[in-house]
């Protein structure tokens, strides 16, 4: 009879990629690897406002808008509006970099395109990377495990948060916690209508979209797009189908119950992604060592957020 038995692999110093190892990449089966490996699009940045900087830092800094016109007849004293500062935001781009070492003996032996599918495979980790810190804003953005907090020093989803005009009421975008039912999502979009600005004015936001992880498509779809109102035998409308909500199915959120809503990607989208530098690579020899040839990623970039009345969060149920 025969067993299945454990295989001992072989391993070299940390990040050296040497003939004893990954044999597998030798074989012709590496051109699935790498189809495989770069098919997934790019999600995340859709939910940004992506921007480009060449500085080592940028500085958001604002005044509110104005309050009402007040009835003053030309012989009057005129009315002057007060100004109010905002809340300042700096943005610092942090530096990521990745590399592989390739001995010159697989060099000489390369005969699938290793070496250039391992370029590849350093963007395709440049992709992940930037997938996964996209995500991040939204996985961590109820919590203290947030890697930043907004311009107002709350997290990215969050009740309470202060006006700049002192004399207002706070405001929140964190809803109840909840599924995605047909009244849920209806009560997220009546909230974005709610919204005020600094100075206690309506400033109706319109949603949008609806952000979710794949284990809620299909609750988020019925209760949004159905006809009639679902889970029942009532021939009521559905009265979110009319609102015609895109629906984003997100495959890097990390939470199979955490929903969001998002208005158009308009001047108040003050979610932000900033470049300073893109992904790129970089080829060159290891120091004095002519033999073994270093392949390099790097990029820069920084998110975080000022004023974050255009998206709203739940953490579900």
């Amino acid at each position: 009879m025969v067993t299945a038995s454990a295989t001992s692999p072989s391993y070299s110093r940390p990040g050296a990629l040497m003939k004893d190892n990954f044999p597998d990449l030798l074989n012709v089966q590496f051109r699935e690897i790498k189809r495989r490996e770069l098919s997934g699009p790019v999600q995340g940045l859709k939910f940004f406002t992506v921007r480009n900087t060449s500085r080592d830092y940028e500085k958001h800094s604002y005044v509110t808008g104005m309050g009402l016109a007040q009835k003053s007849r030309d012989v009057d004293r005129m009315p002057y509006a007060y100004i109010l500062q905002g809340f300042d935001n700096t943005y610092t781009p942090d530096d990521f970099r990745l590399a592989v070492r390739v001995e010159k003996r697989l060099r000489e032996t390369d005969q699938f395109g290793v070496i250039s599918s391992l370029m590849s495979s350093l963007m395709q980790a440049g992709r992940d990377t930037v997938e996964y810190w996209a995500a991040d804003a939204f996985n961590t953005g109820f919590t203290s495990a947030a890697k930043w907090v907004c311009a107002d020093g709350m997290y990215l989803f969050d009740s309470g948060r202060p006006q700049e005009d002192a004399g207002q009421t706070s405001w929140s975008n964190l809803e109840t916690g909840g599924a995605p039912t047909q009244a849920a999502i209806a009560t997220m979009r009546v909230n974005f209508r709610k919204n005020v600005n600094s100075r206690g004015l309506v400033r109706p936001i319109t949603m949008k979209t609806i952000i979710c992880p794949p284990a809620l498509e299909d609750t988020v779809v019925v209760n949004s797009n159905s006809s009639l109102k679902p889970g029942t035998s009532l021939n009521d409308d559905n009265y979110n189908k009319r609102h015609g909500f895109t629906i984003d199915v997100w495959d890097y959120l990390s939470s199979d119950t955490q929903w969001f809503g998002m208005g158009a990607k308009d001047m108040r989208h003050e979610l932000f992604w900033y470049w300073r530098v893109k992904p790129e690579t970089l080829t060159y020899l290891a120091g004095d060592n002519p033999d073994v040839t270093v392949h390099r990623l790097r990029m820069s970039y920084i998110t975080g957020a000022d004023r974050p009345c255009n998206l709203r969060g739940n953490v579900g149920a």
